[in-house]
């Protein structure tokens, strides 16, 4: 059973579709993946494609569109000063939405939003819970479960694993990141706009302010549960020591793991390279969520 629902995320309407398996018995509990996709991938595609294959398989899954995505609300940046609260609490403004922004960590707290809505869902196992991501999602997915304990297993494939650490472990500011933040900051601008460096095959614009501050791979050395990680061989978005092999890498000695390589390009993990990489996901929630 398929059926839309809503997640609210810092105060703005996330849209979502909630996968529950056909034959769930009355009063049982499953155990439940989140699907967190890519860049600008909307949840439509993942609830076409591994969302009901994990479904089909046994679990509960949520797909979801990030704040200023598809058809999920926008946060909203407010222009004129704001009023004093009317008798109810309520005022009324002049916004301007913001939409088509990647911003890293604006989008790992709609994660953890949408796993609070889905761990609340009468048919889950909170004990029992897994992440599931895929491109830049699968940066996030790894950054999420280095942090937070509840996720049991986790399979990122084409991870993007954020900006390179310096030797002293910081991310490196950009000239455009310090601009831009300034200007923000100073109220010259309201909006992230696009960057004329952004590649022509992704979609909206990324947050340069923030970006730097995403350190993935520090996130990595922290997960100490089963780790799935699946890659492209000609990753084209920095290469496999930008993505799956980065996240590898960054794992601890002792962590679960394994690590898949599949022929072709990043895309190709959603096309020719589909049913395998759904294949080696629902063997590995099998064996660490079940």
């Amino acid at each position: 059973m398929q059926k839309e629902v809503t997640i609210w995320s810092e105060g703005a309407r996330m849209s979502g579709d909630l996968f529950i398996p056909d034959d769930l018995r009355e009063g049982e509990r499953r155990p439940a993946i989140l699907l967190c996709h890519g860049w600008a991938g909307p949840k439509s595609h993942l609830s076409r494609s591994y969302a009901p294959v994990f479904c089909e398989a046994g679990f509960v899954c949520l797909t979801f569109d990030y704040r200023g995505w598809y058809e999920s609300d926008s946060r909203l940046v407010t222009v004129d000063t704001q009023p004093e609260p009317d008798a109810d609490g309520y005022i009324t403004v002049r916004a301007r939405p913001v939409r088509e922004v990647v911003d890293p960590l604006d989008q790992n707290r709609d994660i953890h939003n949408a796993m609070d809505f889905l761990l609340a869902e009468p048919s889950v196992d909170p004990a029992r819970f897994g992440l599931w991501g895929s491109s830049y999602g699968g940066g996030h997915v790894i950054n999420v479960t280095g942090n937070d304990p509840r996720v049991r297993a986790v399979v990122a494939q084409v991870p993007g694993m954020g900006t390179a650490l310096d030797e002293r472990g910081f991310g490196v500011l950009t000239e455009e990141g310090q601009r831009v933040g300034s200007a923000m900051a100073r109220g010259e601008i309201e909006v992230i706009t696009r960057s004329p460096d952004m590649p022509e095959s992704l979609k909206g614009s990324g947050d340069p302010r923030t970006m730097w501050l995403y350190h993935t791979r520090s996130a990595a050395a922290n997960i100490q549960i089963p780790a799935l990680i699946i890659d492209q061989e000609e990753e084209e978005y920095g290469g496999r020591e930008n993505s799956g092999l980065a996240a590898k890498n960054a794992l601890p000695a002792g962590t679960i793991s394994e690590y898949h390589v599949l022929p072709g390009t990043h895309y190709d993990v959603y096309g020719k390279n589909f049913k395998h990489s759904a294949e080696l996901a629902v063997n590995w929630f099998n064996k660490y969520l079940k």
